[in-house]
């Protein structure tokens, strides 16, 4: 099915002339914003557009489709296949991932219970986000993580929306199927936020490569205990590390032999390896290989993805400055 046609689904069929535009701008839709009483927006490139109810995009805000608390509620229960129970586990974590990959996440009123997240109702916010794969986005980089044609163990560090999924995800790709640079590995990805694989009901619906196995919405210390355990991995891949026992996890599985693909939100090499860092010393024990994603505005005033790659020395292997 078409990237439109996915997105097209989400709604019902009273929608569809709002979305009339889709098939024309999928390639560049980065997101869909739904609030009630607000103007319908469709970030495209970086940049606002408002469509109006028959679908004809305009930066004029003023020009936009306002949805209606009927509206929100219409949408929010066509995505839920109108049983937002059967979505319950998925909804106390803050959003859904539909087919396609696509993540649709949800704001509203939060019922606790006993301090934790119950449930979510009175939805009045969605916010759609568009997958976009981009096949042979790691294959600039990937010759720099191989020796005598082993896997080095990896992290990227990367600010927000500057590709770190994206290149996550492509290299798990290429580490799987295999290159000219190794034979594909087995791997496991734990995917807790079911971003990397885009699994909807436990079948991924993003490329990662066919000897991937994937744990999903699993948390990441959790996830990586149960894959060692039982699905014997060559390559653990995980997204956003965070917490203390993330990073336990890493040292673990790293003595069991395991090779290590992760990322991290940051800057610079030095937020990351700063020695006032609590797992500077895990981090420095564990990884070989540092890549550095970043963003910079061409000559056009298009962003252009840039990346360094450095050995744990902090030594500068190989550079793309963009254009």
């Amino acid at each position: 099915m078409k990237k439109s046609d996915q997105i097209k689904n989400l709604f019902p069929t009273k929608f569809h002339p709002l979305l009339s535009s889709l098939s024309r701008v999928i390639h560049k839709l980065q997101e869909i914003r739904i609030r009630v009483l607000c103007p319908c927006i469709f970030i495209i490139g970086k940049k606002e557009y408002y469509p109006d109810f028959n679908g004809v995009l305009s930066e004029d805000i003023r020009q936009a489709y306002v949805f209606s608390e009927e509206d929100v509620d219409m949408i929010f229960n066509h995505i839920c296949d109108y049983s937002p129970y059967a979505y319950e586990s998925q909804l106390k974590q803050g959003f859904m991932t539909v087919a396609g990959g696509h993540r649709v996440g949800v704001g509203g009123q939060v019922v606790l219970e006993n301090g934790r997240i119950a449930m979510m109702k009175k939805v009045a916010f969605l916010h759609i986000r568009v997958v976009h794969e981009v096949l042979g986005a790691g294959d600039e980089i990937l010759p720099y993580l191989f020796e005598k044609k082993e896997f080095l163990n990896t992290l990227i560090i990367s600010s927000p929306g500057a590709g770190k999924t994206t290149m996550l995800r492509d290299l798990t790709r290429s580490l799987s199927d295999g290159s000219t640079y190794a034979d594909g590995k087995q791997i496991c990805v734990i995917d807790e936020r079911s971003e990397l694989a885009g699994c909807y009901m436990g079948i991924p619906q993003n490329h990662i490569g066919i000897r991937t196995d994937v744990l999903d919405a699993c948390p990441k210390a959790d996830g990586m205990m149960m894959a060692i355990r039982s699905m014997g991995p060559e390559i653990l891949v995980v997204d956003e590390l965070g917490l203390k026992k993330d990073y336990e996890a890493l040292d673990m599985a790293s003595v069991c032999g395991i090779r290590l693909l992760a990322s991290v939100h940051g800057n610079c090499l030095s937020q990351i390896l700063a020695k006032e860092n609590t797992y500077q010393e895990v981090m420095k024990r564990i990884f070989q290989r540092i890549i550095l994603l970043r963003w910079r505005r061409d000559r056009d005033g298009e962003k252009k993805q840039i990346w360094q790659i450095y050995d744990i020395g902090q030594k500068l292997l190989a550079e793309k400055k963009g254009g």
